[in-house]
């Protein structure tokens, strides 16, 4: 029988994760990979990334994947470069991104795998990584082909983005440049009611959300496996 590569997939988890914390957490079920979309903060405060940093290395799995999200206000260092200035700050930060694989509108390979990853969203009450929606065609033209799994903080357009009073708030184009390159799956966060997993022309759309719209933790992790290969691919 063919072995398979488990991906164990979260996000917004807005500090609940800590292993200090009296806050409800979660026991990840075993797997590979470990990918969290974004949001692992409440506002990207100090303190919060030295609880997640402690919480995230600890977990047990191969490959760790991570991205920032719209919360976590101090990895922008584009919107917010007072940020470079804070030294302890900074350190964190770079601990942080060393003891894990970081995406930043960038790729990795795991196990055969290319996995494309990014912070950014569309706008949204003026908060990190913000994405414009005159400037999303261009932005997405980056996402590599290949991308076998693309990671992104906000949703593709009719996947796991609709919210009461508001509807359909998810990217158009990003959903374009996903099945253009044909991707197998899009992992994403950003709309807590939104949790689940859609499909579109053969590709898995979920929403990763351990967090509902209450800032409740509800959600269980996403979990899916892909064929091992038999050697990783350059």
């Amino acid at each position: 029988m063919q072995k398979s590569v488990t991906f164990v997939c979260i996000s917004d988890t807005h500090g609940f994760l800590n292993p200090s914390s009296i806050k409800p957490t979660i026991n990840l079920p075993q797997g590979d990979v470990l990918i969290h979309c974004g949001d692992f903060t409440n506002c990207g405060e100090l303190d919060g990334i030295k609880k997640f940093k402690q919480w995230f290395i600890q977990q047990p799995f191969k490959y760790k994947i991570m991205i920032a999200g719209n919360h976590d206000l101090t990895l922008d260092n584009i919107k917010y470069p007072k940020n470079l200035k804070d030294p302890e700050l900074q350190a964190e930060i770079k601990d942080l991104q060393n003891q894990c694989i970081y995406l930043l509108n960038s790729s990795c390979v795991v196990e055969g795998y290319k996995i494309w990853g990014s912070p950014y969203s569309l706008e949204f009450c003026n908060w990190g990584f913000e994405l414009f929606p005159k400037d999303a065609q261009k932005f997405w033209s980056q996402i590599e082909e290949g991308s076998d799994i693309v990671v992104t903080h906000g949703p593709s357009y009719g996947h796991g983005d609709y919210v009461n009073n508001a509807g359909h708030v998810g990217d158009k184009e990003l959903l374009n440049r996903i099945k253009q390159i044909k991707a197998k799956y899009h992992l994403f966060g950003h709309i807590h009611e939104g949790y689940g997993i859609t499909e579109e022309d053969g590709i898995k759309f979920a929403n990763c959300s351990l967090l509902n719209e209450y800032y409740k933790m509800t959600n269980d992790p996403i979990v899916f496996q892909l064929p091992q290969k038999l050697q990783q691919e350059n």
